[in-house]
């Protein structure tokens, strides 16, 4: 079952993150974050190599430490932008954080262009 994808309905991790790609960019996601972690067409990127538009993965819930159950999009500086569970706020979170630090289980980088020019509203330098 899927949370919220939709300003409408409210967002879940993966559907934020599945609605901001399908507006602005081509590459088509799957709906859950342990697919988008497991695409084959994502290239692994370790943490100190984020750039902005990575997606970063956490386990949360799952037992299994190669089972992603959370994503947000890293926006720079240590920082990424999550939808804690359908029906909270979108929210800015740092990954230097101990809780993120914690679960942390990897980053994928889909778009292998330039790095991504975000929408001012969303720089916060």
């Amino acid at each position: 079952m899927y949370g919220g994808s939709s300003p409408r309905t409210g967002f879940d991790c993966s559907g934020l993150v599945y609605f901001i790609y399908d507006k602005m960019f081509t590459p088509h996601l799957p709906r859950t974050a342990n697919n988008m972690f497991h695409m084959r067409s994502a290239s692994r990127v370790r943490r100190g190599q984020l750039e902005t538009g990575d997606l970063v993965f956490f386990h949360i819930h799952s037992p299994q430490h190669s089972h992603a159950d959370h994503v947000g999009i890293y926006l720079g500086n240590n920082r990424f932008i999550e939808a804690p569970h359908t029906g909270s706020r979108i929210r800015i979170s740092h990954l230097d954080n101990d809780y993120w630090r914690k679960h942390y289980l990897g980053a994928r980088r889909l778009l292998e262009t330039a790095k991504i020019s975000l929408p001012p509203q969303l720089h916060w330098e």
